[in-house]
């Protein structure tokens, strides 16, 4: 999809556009917030999925249309630099490592660090970060997209009121460098006052359990999500330059500068996201209607912005997100591997890639893994025997045998995405009927069962047979932890096996480059063996704004343009 889902580090759902932030500006003093120019600056950007959470690290909240709004609204220790590497924040506060036995992390808030509603950023917010995502509160505790990290931490050593806090590990943890970052430190005052609580969170660290927590984690939980429109700044304040300032119903969201901030100024006072198709954006930009871009690829999108020449500022590039299509364990049919098996046969991948990928890179090929990209380096050695080679041509014949072996002649096939009649991804229908041509064929009844809701009603409800979305991420090896364990927050196919489970968990503690490799080369090995997803393709990334902008620059992670939506202005 394109939506996210699993906090910064997990991957991202991809549903709009396909798990955004950064700032500078002529004066060094920060804290002003707004334009350092004279004249104030507004930037648009256009985004085709709207808004719906304030809170990112819930299951429900967690998509990329949340957090790139969120990006510079509440930042953390660090950020996705665009290649993907781990940037430190240092505006916000430093960290450092300092052991490793056991793993030991000191970090430091800024002293200046404030809400913007006045209260300071402190202890007890990353205490609540730590409490909501180690998954200690049992099944009717905090929502957690993932608890990867935080499940190995001990409780922050720090008091009320601490800019400082010290974190241990239980056991060693790969991607250390990456926790407390973007999205994820919350406004535990604003928790405590929702919830009616006489203590902090601090005070709960101990008893995470506390029956006196149910409404702090009800609020947590459910709080932060709002109907389209539905704006309360009263509960949602900022900790970093940007603030959100309005939403009008399916027009657009606006971030105006956090005057509490107290870092370098945002070189823009107003940042518009308009939602928009994306298929309308090319002239939009053209019309000067909006100012930046970089929508799900589409071949009718890249046509129009080549067409555009020298008018606008248009490129190619390469990001980490890949579209797949996922099995639904709980279904009758597809929890026999025969079936499974039969559907990945007919699946025409390479048609798929020729026809709506190629048109945009010409070097795209199908997608074989779930964690390395065809851009890395590393791709071709290690893709080499993995399994899914045996599915890149269709077998029409063989999978209309195994269904008839299977007595699944006929089978419905419900293919759940996010299908948005006002913003139709023509790409996606157009999978989808090059599905049914080919599927049909083999005896499956494929059903376009695309819905607007799907990523917030259907797919969580199980109420799909087959999921098409994209995972937006990143480098960091445990991103994809909580998609393929068996309690994994994301895991909404229901799959298990106990040997993937070890494995990923052997691979969030692995710290060795190679040895990460070739665990995750084990986890897709099997991934393939069961027949759990089916990747098609990486998306071309698509980046494209006004002549007179300057700072945007596209990031191949999920945290897409607005990681640094504070550097954006204009010559």
């Amino acid at each position: 999809m394109s939506t996210k889902r699993t906090g910064t580090r997990a991957l991202a759902l991809l549903a709009g556009s396909a798990l955004a932030l950064s700032a500078c500006a002529t004066s060094s003093s920060g804290g002003s917030g707004g334009s350092a120019t004279s004249e104030p600056i507004t930037i648009t950007w256009g985004y085709e999925q709207e808004f719906n959470s304030y809170n990112v690290n819930t299951e429900d909240g967690n998509s990329t249309a949340n957090a790139v709004v969120i990006n510079r609204v509440l930042p953390g220790f660090w950020v996705y630099a665009p290649d993907g590497s781990i940037q430190p924040d240092t505006e916000f506060g430093t960290y450092e490592k300092t052991s490793d036995d056991p793993l030991t992390v000191k970090y430091s808030i800024n002293a200046k660090a404030t809400w913007s509603d006045g209260e300071p950023v402190d202890c007890d917010d990353v205490t609540l970060t730590w409490l909501a995502k180690n998954g200690q509160t049992g099944e009717k505790g905090f929502s957690a997209a993932a608890n990867t990290g935080y499940e190995d931490m001990n409780k922050p050593d720090c008091k009320a009121g601490d800019k400082d806090f010290t974190i241990t590990y239980k056991k060693s943890f790969a991607d250390w460098s990456a926790m407390f970052g973007p999205q994820e430190i919350m406004p535990a005052h604003i928790v405590e006052k929702k919830a009616g609580m006489t203590k902090t969170f601090i005070d709960y660290a101990d008893t995470p359990d506390s029956p006196d927590l149910a409404k702090a984690i009800e609020f947590y939980n459910t709080g932060w999500q709002f109907n389209p429109g539905d704006l309360q700044k009263d509960i949602m304040p900022s900790s970093g330059p940007y603030m959100i300032d309005g939403w009008s119903a399916g027009q657009s969201l606006t971030l105006k500068a956090n005057p509490k901030w107290w870092g370098t100024a945002a070189k823009a006072e107003t940042i518009v996201i308009r939602y928009m198709a994306g298929d309308t954006q090319a002239q939009a930009l053209q019309n000067g209607e909006i100012d930046v871009m970089d929508p799900q690829p589409q071949v009718d999108i890249v046509h129009q912005l080549e067409a555009l020449g020298d008018q606008i500022v248009y490129s190619p590039q390469d990001q980490y997100t890949f579209e797949h299509f996922d099995f639904n364990f709980k279904n009758e049919g597809f929890a026999d591997k025969k079936v499974r098996e039969a559907f990945a046969k007919c699946v025409p991948r390479q048609q798929i890639v020729d026809n709506l990928i190629k048109p945009q890179n010409a070097n795209a090929q199908i997608m074989q893994s779930r964690y390395i990209y065809p851009f890395q380096p590393q791709y071709e050695e290690y893709v080499s025997g993995i399994g899914g080679q045996a599915y890149d041509k269709q077998d029409i014949a063989g999978a209309k045998a195994l269904l008839e072996q299977a007595g699944k002649t006929g089978m419905t096939v419900r293919v759940g995405w996010r299908k948005d009649p006002q913003a139709l991804n023509k790409r996606r229908a157009d999978t989808v009927a090059l599905l049914q041509n080919a599927c049909n064929q083999a005896g499956f009844k494929i059903v376009d069962a695309g819905t607007p809701t799907f990523f917030s009603k259907e797919w969580p409800g199980g109420q799909w047979d087959i999921a098409m979305f994209a995972w937006a991420g990143s480098p960091l090896v445990t991103g994809s932890i909580g998609i393929y364990d068996t309690d994994g927050g994301q895991n909404m196919g229901k799959y298990s096996n106990p040997k993937v489970d070890a494995l990923v968990t052997e691979l969030a503690q692995e710290i060795d480059k190679d040895k990460q490799l070739a665990i995750q080369k084990k986890i897709d090995i099997l991934l393939w063996q069961d027949l759990v997803t089916i990747p098609l393709f990486a998306f071309p990334g698509v980046y494209a704004a006004a002549t007179d902008i300057t700072g945007a620059e596209f990031n191949a992670t999920q945290a897409d343009l607005t990681w640094n939506a504070d550097k954006w202005s204009r010559k």
